[in-house]
């Protein structure tokens, strides 16, 4: 099953969209398929133009770039944000695609469209590019004008765009490398070089939660306080709820995020192979946050790559890889943290 995030509001919506779809829909396809020949993209009949980009903040590894400047290339626009594991687990693929075919014409454009307020800061997003590997042209769409533009709702979307500027597939969520590889290849007129690379897409986990009011609800029927405005949770022991997010101690609402008033826990009953948190820490200060796993330190076995040990160092807003390879069933992880600490989301692989 493709995993991926939608944008706020979508899900609320969903039922209206789709009674009205065709009628509010501008004629960019939701999503544009193969033909019935058995071709990957779709007949050139049935391509819409691709909008421009627009309402840039600035450009990363590349100067500013236009469809128009691109005509004669096959174009993959990547919408993502460095924060979306879904997102991050996507770039092994693109990495291979310029590796195999950038000098073949196909040129790749991220689209870096935030979630959260850390994720506009053009400097952010530039140490994670360097952080990420990320070697093709970046705009940093921090307004969101070119995501309004593409009508887009997902974290990651790719909209492969033919040599006269037409949307001739796409793709929504992690995933579908194999159809994405052979797309670009019968854009180019080639053969396809190799078997995509990608991460394999995990299906029964634990969903996405959010920590702050904006979109999360805590566990055992805890209630938010007033946004900006330390509310106190006593520590009653192990969530007796799944799937949701506890905090001890005292924290403030900041409606896209908590960040905690003093020390606490954040413990959650999960059922994933990993687990990743997108965390940060007020002003840039240096936080060390405890991590246990089913009541003991993170066995070497499970820590996660990018943040090994049994202690996660905070000195930014990011997402962290806090387990890995974790037995099935549910597990319960627990974090120490202290004062300063930012909790925005758990997600799960």
């Amino acid at each position: 099953m493709t995993r991926f995030r939608i944008a706020l509001g979508v899900v609320l919506l969903l039922i209206a969209a789709l009674v009205v779809f065709t009628v509010v829909r501008s004629p960019m396809p939701a999503t544009v398929t193969g033909s019935a020949s058995g071709d990957t993209v779709a007949p050139v009949s049935e391509r819409p133009q691709a909008p421009d980009f627009t309402g840039i903040d600035a450009w990363i590894n590349s100067p500013p770039l236009t469809l128009a400047s691109l005509h004669g290339h096959v174009v993959l626009v990547d919408f993502w944000t460095f924060s979306c594991v879904n997102c991050v687990r996507t770039i092994p693929h693109l990495q291979q695609l310029v590796a195999e075919y950038a000098d073949k014409g196909l040129v790749v454009v991220g689209v870096h469209s935030p979630e959260f307020d850390f994720e506009k800061v053009v400097a952010n997003v530039q140490s994670a590019v360097r952080r990420l590997g990320v070697t093709w042209p970046v705009a940093v769409d921090s307004q969101m004008a070119t995501w309004n533009a593409y009508q887009n709702e997902y974290w990651p979307a790719e909209y492969l765009i033919d040599q006269q500027g037409r949307i001739a597939y796409t793709n929504f969520g992690e995933g579908n490398y194999a159809e994405t590889d052979q797309a670009v290849a019968q854009l180019l007129g080639i053969t396809a070089v190799s078997g995509p690379v990608g991460t394999p897409v995990p299906e029964d986990t634990t969903p996405e939660l959010y920590a702050g009011s904006d979109r999360g609800q805590l566990a055992d029927g805890a209630a938010y306080g007033t946004k900006g405005q330390a509310a106190y949770y006593p520590d009653h022991g192990p969530p007796a709820q799944d799937d949701a997010i506890q905090v001890t101690g005292s924290w403030i609402d900041e409606g896209q995020y908590l960040v905690a008033a003093s020390a606490g826990h954040v413990r959650l009953n999960f059922q994933a192979d990993s687990v990743y948190v997108v965390a940060g820490t007020e002003s840039g200060h240096l936080l060390s946050v405890e991590v246990s796993v089913d009541g003991a330190p993170v066995p070497v076995s499970l820590q996660g790559p990018a943040d090994p040990g049994s202690r996660l160092t905070v000195s930014r807003e990011d997402l962290f890889h806090l387990i890995t390879g974790e037995k099935p069933g549910y597990n319960l992880i627990d974090l120490t943290v202290p004062a300063g600490f930012e909790l925005y989301t758990f997600t799960f692989g």
